[in-house]
């Protein structure tokens, strides 16, 4: 009996355990967040900085770009729901043909709410700047990559030694 007891102490510290260190190894949506936040704020500070926005134009330009990023990431959200990354490989002739028609609308619809949005851009800020945007935002995508990849780097090879 003392011994089924033990066993069951046992299984149940283990399933503990295990529980914790599974869930210190799933992101936290908080911690998503608080980069997803990281990553908008200097995105906003990189953009006033390379298009020289005054403040009257950045309190009309964010709004508008905020409003942007949202409906854009809302069409690829609904679209990435419906159609789960790695599904093409188990769909059969019809589905795949359905995924295509749904992946030219998405990119149709991303076209089209991009062309409203630089319509409304154009209002807002001198024409120049709306032409830099797109070359901003790759830039600005390329050296957070470029970043995350050096902190990911300096992570996987620990902390400096120091030579004495």
């Amino acid at each position: 009996m003392k011994s089924k007891i033990s066993i069951l102490m046992v299984a149940f510290t283990l399933l503990i355990g295990l529980n914790n260190l599974q869930a210190q190894n799933k992101p936290n949506k908080k911690n998503k967040a608080e980069k997803v936040a990281k990553i908008n704020e200097l995105r906003v500070k990189y953009f006033n900085d390379k298009l020289a926005l005054t403040d009257a134009e950045q309190k009309a330009f964010w709004p508008l770009f905020d409003e942007y990023k949202l409906k854009d990431k809302n069409m690829r959200d609904s679209f990435q729901k419906k159609y789960k990354k790695n599904a093409i490989v188990f769909m059969d002739d019809k589905k795949s043909e359905e995924y295509l028609n749904a992946l030219l609308k998405l990119k149709d619809d991303e076209s089209a709410l991009y062309r409203e949005y630089i319509n409304k851009f154009k209002k807002v800020l001198p024409i120049k700047k709306v032409a830099m945007l797109p070359t901003l935002e790759k830039e600005f995508k390329k050296e957070i990559l470029q970043k995350m990849t050096q902190f990911k780097k300096g992570q996987q090879q620990g902390p400096p030694h120091s030579e004495e």
